[in-house]
């Protein structure tokens, strides 16, 4: 390994050597070590391996609490379908396991798990696309690819996860030029009998418009600033209203107009998704193995347990203040057990904005003032609530994805299989299925719905592994293998985000995180065997909330 300064120097007077020397330690690793971590098994497999190839964004890296670490991705999705195939094939399977601090743990053993938080169906390309592009256009950007040449911090998530991937096709690479390296690697090594291929894009096609956050042009942020005014460092305060004058930064992200100018078109997703298709048909060599692609159908963002109808908010806000209920302009969600699967009814508000509300009442603002963030003048403040029809629009967009999705796998020249992950967990979200494990009953509310981490968006354990078998189910159909299935019942047991005691309130994960994760962690339940027991917040909040705005949307 490169470590010095006068070696860093070398590197850049001579690169072709040095990444020619570098591919050849990373083959060399791949070769030894991966092959060696999975030992042959008896199977009903017609060959002798597996590679595992997945591409796509937050969920197939395994993101939990708005974190990246070898925690989360080793409890995720990816991790449990590799565990379940190992049983029964010899499965060659890597995952880009990063520490606490983002940084790899292993930077020389190529990823064959390709996901990305943050992707979307242009980034898979390395793209930016138009809409969301300060440029008006669409655009090949390196913040969408690996292109450092050493295995130190890394400037972004790209760089983290496919290194070193560039060193071995010895050009920058996106998630897509990653995975057909990868397919056409297999041409090389005659004991390999296939690839399988995951493909699970387009959640962050529709997660801007949905949750509020991020994006650019401009960037997204769910607090109501104006209320937080005597709270927040006064210096950052008048930084914030600067970028918001700029049109930098929008506090109204549910306007109409922010909503579409976040959403990728549909005519846009089906040209793109159609060419990924295309690359993985052409660009992969006749030599190399034979490989089986699994494309996935994409859930309702509208439906994940960070947005909070009119029961979640009162139930949480009550928390705070018993005396808290609902402005009158605020569309309220039917009773639980009321509302018809689809569409969903009551209008929503973010995480962000919810937590907002709940700081502010714990420190005796009166209930008319913390209101303000839903109502203004006795009308519904727009740029903060998720209206219905807004939800509905955001769906129907969904709906068009999933189309191409459908047809993709009808009509591709490829080895093509659907996994119709998206209907199947819609019908978890929106109370269409019943799933009850352990007397306790899984849904989509934040916290006491047991579904997800403390982000609200990202899977906990229970419906990682629920999903893991979704996908499992179907290569042992295509495949002909028999992998056992996980046992909810025994992850769920384990599960820090099943609220045991029922406060709402879940134990969480032990590590520490940095950023929107350090805030979501302080509301971890000190004592889930107590309901009386709920998360107490350090004196010093504000400014760790100035801090985050600092960080996250400032430098």
């Amino acid at each position: 390994m490169i470590t010095t300064a006068q070696h860093a120097d070398s590197f850049r007077k001579r690169p072709a050597r040095c990444l020619s020397a570098l591919a050849f330690l990373v083959l060399w690793v791949f070769t030894g070590t991966q092959a060696a971590a999975s030992s042959p098994r008896t199977t009903a497999f017609p060959g002798e391996e597996i590679v595992l190839i997945s591409l796509g964004d937050s969920l197939t890296q395994g993101t939990m609490n708005a974190t990246n670490n070898a925690a989360n991705t080793s409890s995720a999705y990816m991790q449990k379908v590799y565990e379940s195939l190992r049983q029964v094939v010899t499965v060659r399977f890597s995952q880009p396991l990063l520490d606490n601090r983002g940084r790899r743990l292993f930077p020389f053993i190529p990823p064959t798990n390709l996901g990305v938080d943050g992707s979307d169906i242009y980034s898979l390309e390395g793209k930016e696309y138009h809409k969301r592009s300060w440029s008006g256009r669409t655009y090949r950007s390196r913040d969408y690819l690996c292109d450092r040449p050493f295995p130190r911090r890394h400037d972004d998530l790209y760089d983290a996860v496919l290194y070193p991937l560039n060193l071995l096709a010895l050009k920058p690479v996106s998630q897509l030029d990653a995975a057909l390296w990868l397919l056409n690697r297999t041409a090389r090594r005659d004991h390999a009998s296939m690839s399988v291929v995951i493909l699970w894009i387009g959640n962050n096609d529709s997660s801007h418009a949905s949750l509020g956050l991020g994006s650019g042009n401009p960037t997204l942020i769910p607090i109501p600033l104006d209320l937080l005014e005597g709270r927040l460092n006064p210096a950052i305060l008048q930084l914030l209203r600067s970028r918001e004058g700029s049109g930098l930064i929008s506090f109204e992200p549910y306007r109409f107009s922010s909503i579409e100018r976040t959403l990728t078109e549909a005519d846009d997703f089906a040209d793109q998704y159609h060419r990924i298709l295309t690359r993985l048909k052409t660009e992969v060599t006749a030599s190399a193995a034979p490989a089986i692609f699994f494309l996935c159908t994409l859930p309702y963002y509208t439906s994940v347990g960070y947005l909070m109808d009119s029961e979640d908010i009162e139930y949480y806000l009550r928390k705070a203040d018993d005396r808290y209920t609902l402005p009158p302009s605020f569309k309220r969600a039917p009773e639980e057990g009321t509302t018809a699967p689809y569409p969903p009814r009551g209008d929503r508000i973010s995480l962000f904005t919810l937590l907002s509300m709940y700081l502010l009442l714990l420190e005796g603002h009166s209930v008319s003032f913390v209101n303000q963030a839903l109502e203004l003048n006795g009308e519904q403040r727009d740029g903060l609530v998720l209206a219905e029809d807004e939800q509905h629009y955001i769906m129907a967009r969904i709906d068009s994805f999933n189309a191409v999705i459908r047809g993709a796998a009808e009509k591709s020249d490829l080895p093509v299989h659907l996994i119709d992950t998206g209907q199947t967990l819609n019908e978890i979200l929106t109370g269409a299925r019943v799933l009850t494990l352990n007397d306790r009953l899984f849904t989509r509310r934040w916290g006491r719905g047991n579904s997800f981490s403390l982000d609200g968006v990202h899977p906990a354990h229970t419906t990682q592994a629920f999903m893991a078998n979704l996908v499992i189910e179907h290569l042992n159909a295509e495949l002909g293998l028999n992998a056992p299935l996980h046992d909810l019942s025994s992850v769920a047991k384990d599960d820090p985000y099943v609220d045991n005691d029922g406060d709402g309130f879940v134990p969480g994960p032990c590590y520490e995180a940095s950023g929107f994760g350090e805030l979501l962690l302080l509301f971890r339940d000190p004592d889930d065997g107590d309901s009386a027991v709920i998360p107490v917040l350090p004196p010093d909040i504000w400014n760790r909330i100035t801090a985050l705005l600092l960080e996250e949307f400032i430098l």
